[in-house]
């Protein structure tokens, strides 16, 4: 039996952003779901189960911070790790985790460097 791939989720309100990361995301083998409204996203999580949540910063409606509280205080979606992303990160903060554990990553980081920290997220997750 062949293990399933990991499932992404994106939330960006850039479509062309979203679309494009999608499909360089899935030539990597994952299976990925792009939402392009941050207000859907708790919606989105229950119907896709993502392994893992690839959440802009800053769109219109709710910021990534909100969306990311509303993933923490929800029982079955708090422990999904989320990697926020931003054109406002410096490509030499990327990667890094914050005071408070969360990772962010420049858009502009290759998709290589992406998919690397994916991995590596997703490798020090313990099973719930």
């Amino acid at each position: 039996m062949t293990a399933q791939p990991p499932s992404i989720l994106i939330v960006d309100d850039e479509t062309s952003v979203g679309r494009m990361l999608k499909a360089g995301l899935e030539m990597h083998g994952f299976t990925v779901r792009y939402e392009s409204r941050s207000t859907d996203t708790i919606k989105a999580c229950l119907e896709f189960h993502p392994d893992l949540i690839l959440l802009d910063i800053d769109m219109p409606g709710k910021d990534g911070g909100d969306v990311a509280s509303e993933l923490r205080d929800h029982p079955t979606l708090r422990h999904t790790p989320v990697i926020f992303r931003s054109a406002l990160v410096a490509k030499k903060e990327t990667g890094k985790r914050s005071a408070t554990g969360q990772i962010f990553l420049s858009k502009q980081v290759p998709l290589t460097e992406l998919v690397t920290t994916i991995g590596a997220v997703l490798r020090t997750q313990t099973p719930q």
